[in-house]
């Protein structure tokens, strides 16, 4: 198949080395310029330099008429996926779109109908539901291995100047307001895996912002609870201050507890029972971070090939958006 990559930062490059391993003909839209410029050179002439012809436009309607892909794939900052969706959208095109779907909710009734008008597959890119143990844990759940769900407890921090060491994180999108960066969208793939475990909020609490030292305008410290039909609550805690990095998902059953600590690579079960001793799951000792990118972009292409349904469609992350910008709303950005 023919794929266009709209972005060329750290996401856009693993999905380009991703597809050309999967054996796809691939090409890239660069809008040029901004903080990453240097970041994409690099790459751009490390493939030239191993042989390997890149295929690059600086326009994205001749990279749509020339390059004719089968699918686009959104990996440009946050505050420009809408844009670049429904231009392709309106060209006929299917289109994956890197996590949030967006920053606010212009554009999204357009999308919507777009999407269905012309019968396109849009996927939106939460590869942690493709995460082993996550996997497991929403099954052990289902399967009433803990009982009854009565609360959860996600923890979500990493220190924003950790994230690329090639960049200054004070001139990245992930800062700013504009750019459609703060902690809630960038670690929306925490709100996503609630909403996959336990489907849309009756309401929504937050309170946070702008906390931390750290540059930018954006919000960099929440804390939301979101309350479920059944009397199910929901702690929720977003930071980019945080080291060590945390990423921890606990939900508390009438018969037991289960934890999904990310960093420490284990997923452990406890029973109320003191007499019973914990399972601890570890992550699969072939299990590599790129998989989960490599096992959402298979999905997608399967989806194309009508041989399954979209992974994660439109109308999901529209949803966790809605969740998204309602935590916003309730600590003013």
């Amino acid at each position: 198949m023919r794929f266009l990559i709209c972005g060329i930062g750290s996401i856009g490059q693993r999905h380009y080395k991703n597809l050309k391993s999967l054996g796809h003909e691939l090409a890239l839209f660069r809008a040029g310029g901004g903080a990453n410029a240097p970041f994409i050179d690099k790459f751009l002439s490390e493939e030239q330099s191993s042989g390997r012809k890149v295929k690059i436009y600086y326009n994205l309607n001749e990279a749509i008429n020339d390059f004719k892909p089968n699918a686009v794939f959104i990996t440009n900052p946050n505050s420009k996926h809408m844009e670049t969706a429904l231009l392709a959208a309106r060209s006929g095109l299917n289109i994956f779109i890197e996590k949030p779907l967006t920053y606010n909710r212009d554009g999204l009734e357009e999308l919507k109908a777009l999407a269905e008008k012309k019968n396109l597959k849009i996927m939106i890119g939460y590869n942690l539901r493709w995460h082993p143990l996550l996997k497991k844990m929403k099954l052990m759940v289902e399967n009433g291995e803990i009982g009854q769900p009565v609360a959860a407890h996600i923890e979500m921090g990493e220190n924003i100047e950790d994230w690329h060491p090639w960049e200054d994180y004070r001139q990245a999108y992930a800062a700013y307001k504009k750019g459609g960066g703060g902690a809630v969208l960038c670690f929306s793939h925490d709100i996503d895996y609630l909403y996959w475990f336990f489907g849309m909020p009756e309401r929504i609490h937050a309170i946070g912002g702008k906390i931390t030292p750290l540059g930018g305008d954006a919000e960099d410290m929440v804390k939301a609870l979101l309350e479920y039909k059944n009397k199910f609550i929901v702690s929720l805690h977003l930071d980019y201050w945080q080291r060590p990095h945390k990423r921890l998902f606990e939900i508390i059953g009438t018969t037991g507890k289960i934890t999904w600590d990310y960093y420490a690579k284990n997923l452990t079960l406890a029973s109320r029972d003191n007499n019973t001793a914990p399972i601890v799951y570890p992550v699969p000792d072939t299990f590599d971070r790129n998989d989960m990118f490599i096992d959402e972009t298979k999905d997608f292409i399967a989806a194309l090939e009508n041989k399954k349904a979209i992974a994660i469609p439109l109308k999901e992350g529209i949803d966790v958006l809605e969740i998204s910008l309602k935590m916003k709303e309730r600590i003013g950005f």
